[in-house]
C-alpha cells in the first residue's frame, strides 16, 4: 500500500458532476437541490492507503508456486487459498472490515465480535489491507490511550505514515498466519516485515526531523513482530528492537527537555527489557515453571542483559524527578533479580555450600527490598485503589471477582505490573530452596516465614489478576463496561506494547506455588483468549506452560498454615 495524500471529501454525485459539494452531512445541499439521494462521502482513511502491493504479492506468489490468475481475482480481495484469512479466525467472523471494531466490542454466541461503531465502507482489496486492518482492531483501538473506535484513528499521524504502514501489515498478517496455520501468510509477512526494517532504518538517518512519536511506535511495533511472528519465544530480535527504542529515546531526551515523558519512556523500555529477559530465561530452561531447575543451561552465567541495558538504567535513574524515583528504583531491584535467576539456572548448587547459602540470602534481600519499596508507595500518586463492581456485573471471565484497579496513570500501573511478576518470582524461588536445599535454607527461611512467603504470592497474584482490565480488554467487555478502566488514562504511550510482558506476568502469576485451582483455571482462560484475539504466538506457548502446571506433581513443600493459640 502506498500513502497517495489526502483525497476529495466531495460526494460521489458531485465528484461525478464536477460541481462543488458542501459537504452537508447526511446529504450534500447540491443533492437536496436537484432532488436526487445523496450516495454518501467516501472513507478518507482507506483512499489514503490505496493498494499498491501487487509485486510484493506476486514475489510471494512465486515462493508459494501459485500462479497469478489473469482475471485480477487477487486485486479483488481474494485469497492465494480457498478459505479468506479473516473469514475464519478461530470462530469470529467480519463483514468484509466494512466495520471497525476493537478489543471492547461484545461478542456473539459463536465467539465473533459485535461491531461497536459503524464506519463508512471501504476498499480492503488485498491480504495486507486486511492485515493493517487486522492489527488496528486487535492491537490497537479500545486498549489504554488509544483510540476507542475506528473514526477516532483518522486524526492520528502515525496510521498514515510509511514508517509504520509495512509493520502493521506484517503483524497483522503474522497474527492471521498463526490462528489459520497459513503458511503463505507467514512469508508475506515476513516479506512485509523486511520492507517495515528497510523503510524504519532509512527514517532514522535524519533523527533531526524525526516524528518522535511515530518511530518509537515502529520499532515497538518491529519488536511486537518478533513476538507474533517468531516460535513464540521471545526472541533476541525482540529485545534488540527494545534496546533500540530506548537508544533512540536516549538520543531525543534533549528534545523533551522539562517533560517527563523522555525518561519514562527509557524507564519503561527498560522494564520491558526486564521481563522480556526475564520470560526468556525460564522458556530456554527445560523446566520454564519452576526458579531452582535440576537441568542447568550454562549460557545463562553471564551476559542476560545487554551493557547497553546497564547504561540506560543508570541514565534514567540520575534523570528521573522524585515523582517518578519509584519507578527507577524499582528497575533496578528487577534487574538484580533477573541477573539473580539466571545464575541459580547456569549450573547445579549443593545445599550446605557458601554459595548455595549466598543464593538463598540474596533473595532474602531482594524480598525485604521489594517489600519496603511496595510500603512505600501506599500513599501519593504511586497509591491505587481497588475498586469493586456488582456481582457479574462484568461476565465473570473478563475481570476477576467482579474487581479492577484504579491508578493515578497508565505509567504507574505498569510499574506495578513489574513489581508484581519479581515479587511472586523471589518468594517461589525462597520457597524452592526449603526443597532443594533444606540445610541451607531452614536457618534463613523458617516456617513462618516460608508461610509469608506464600501469602504475599496469594495476594500479590491476585492483584495481577484484577490489574489485568486496565492494560487488556477483554473481548467480551462493551464499551459501558470499559469506561470503569478507562479512569487511568495517560502515560501508556502504545496500548499494545504491554501485552506481552502483560502474558508473562499472568504466567507467573497463576503457576506461582500456593495459589488456588481456581487462580490457576482463571489465568489460563484469559491466556487463551489472549491467543484466540491477537494471534500472538507467545500467548499460546505461555498458556501451554501454564497448562502444564496442573499435570505436574508440586515442586515445592505443601506446607500447612499454622492455627493461632
Amino acid at each position: 500500500m502506498v500513502y497517495c495524500g489526502k483525497a476529495s471529501q466531495n460526494c460521489q454525485s458531485c465528484r461525478t458532476r464536477r460541481i462543488k459539494c458542501d459537504k452537508v452531512r447526511p446529504q450534500c445541499t447540491q443533492c437536496v437541490r436537484v432532488g436526487k439521494q445523496c450516495p454518501g462521502y467516501r472513507d478518507q482513511l482507506s483512499l489514503m492507503f490505496r493498494d499498491e502491493s501487487a509485486k510484493v504479492v506476486q514475489k510471494a506468489h512465486a515462493q508459494w508456486g501459485v500462479q497469478d490468475s489473469s482475471d485480477g481475482s487477487e486485486a479483488s480481495g481474494s485469497s492465494p487459498t480457498s478459505t479468506s484469512p479473516t473469514s475464519s479466525l478461530g470462530g469470529r467472523t467480519r463483514s468484509s472490515f466494512t466495520e471497525s471494531v476493537g478489543p471492547g466490542s461484545p461478542v456473539s454466541p459463536d465467539g465473533s465480535r459485535l461491531a461497536m461503531a459503524r464506519v463508512p465502507k471501504e476498499i480492503q482489496s488485498t491480504l495486507v489491507d486486511r492485515a493493517v486492518q487486522f492489527y488496528l482492531e486487535h492491537y490497537v483501538i479500545g486498549l489504554p490511550d488509544e483510540a476507542k473506535a475506528g473514526q477516532e484513528l483518522r486524526q492520528e499521524p502515525w496510521v498514515y505514515s510509511t514508517t509504520t504502514r509495512d509493520t502493521m501489515a506484517a503483524v497483522g498478517l503474522a497474527s492471521q498466519a498463526n490462528l489459520t496455520g497459513d503458511k503463505e501468510l507467514m512469508v508475506l509477512a515476513r516479506q512485509q516485515y523486511g520492507l517495515a526494517l528497510q523503510g524504519t532504518a532509512f527514517g532514522l538517518r535524519d533523527i533531526h526531523g524525526l516524528d518522535i512519536g511515530v518511530y518509537l511506535r515502529a520499532i515497538v511495533m518491529l519488536g511486537m513482530f518478533e513476538i507474533v511472528g517468531g516460535d513464540g519465544l521471545p526472541t533476541k530480535g525482540a529485545q534488540t528492537h527494545i534496546m533500540g527504542g530506548a537508544a533512540l529515546m536516549k538520543s531525543l531526551l534533549p528534545f523533551f527537555q522539562a517533560s517527563p515523558d523522555g525518561v519514562r519512556g527509557l524507564i519503561q523500555l527498560c522494564f520491558s527489557m526486564s521481563a522480556t529477559v526475564m520470560c526468556s530465561v525460564q522458556q530456554l530452561s527445560p523446566e520454564p515453571n519452576t526458579m531452582i531447575p535440576t537441568q542447568p543451561v550454562p549460557s545463562m552465567a553471564e551476559g542476560i542483559l545487554p551493557p547497553s541495558f546497564i547504561e540506560f538504567t543508570m541514565l534514567g535513574s540520575s534523570l528521573a524527578s522524585l515523582e517518578d524515583m519509584p519507578a527507577a528504583e524499582l528497575l533496578d531491584l528487577i534487574s538484580r533479580f533477573v541477573r539473580l535467576s539466571a545464575f541459580v539456572r547456569s549450573r547445579l548448587f549443593k545445599d550446605g555450600q557458601p554459595e548455595t547459602f549466598g543464593i538463598i540470602q540474596n533473595a532474602l534481600e531482594l524480598e525485604e527490598q521489594l517489600g519496603d519499596w511496595e510500603r512505600r508507595q501506599e500513599c501519593g500518586v504511586w497509591a491505587f485503589t481497588e475498586e469493586r463492581a456488582e456481582k457479574n456485573y462484568f461476565p465473570p471471565e473478563t475481570v476477576f471477582e467482579d474487581s479492577y484497579h484504579t491508578y493515578a496513570n497508565m505509567w504507574t500501573a505498569r510499574a506495578w505490573t513489574n513489581y508484581r511478576f519479581a515479587r511472586i518470582l523471589v518468594n517461589q524461588l525462597l520457597l524452592e530452596s526449603v526443597e532443594h536445599f533444606p540445610s541451607s535454607s531452614l536457618p534463613l527461611v523458617p516456617a513462618a516465614k516460608q508461610q509469608q512467603s506464600f501469602d504475599v504470592i496469594r495476594r500479590i497474584a491476585r492483584d495481577t489478576f484484577v490489574s489485568i482490565p486496565t492494560h487488556y480488554r477483554h473481548p467480551r467487555l462493551d464499551h459501558t463496561h470499559r469506561e470503569h478502566f478507562d479512569k487511568t488514562k495517560g502515560g501508556a504511550g502504545i496500548g499494545s506494547a504491554q501485552i506481552p510482558t502483560l502474558l508473562f506476568q499472568i504466567k507467573v502469576a497463576g503457576a506461582a506455588p500456593g495459589v488456588p485451582h481456581s487462580y490457576w483455571a482463571w489465568a489460563l482462560a484469559m491466556m487463551r483468549t489472549m491467543w484466540a484475539d491477537t494471534g500472538m504466538l507467545q500467548a499460546k506457548r505461555l498458556s501451554d506452560l501454564l497448562a502444564k502446571v496442573r499435570e505436574e506433581p508440586p515442586k515445592t513443600t505443601v506446607f500447612i498454615k499454622w492455627e493461632d493459640g
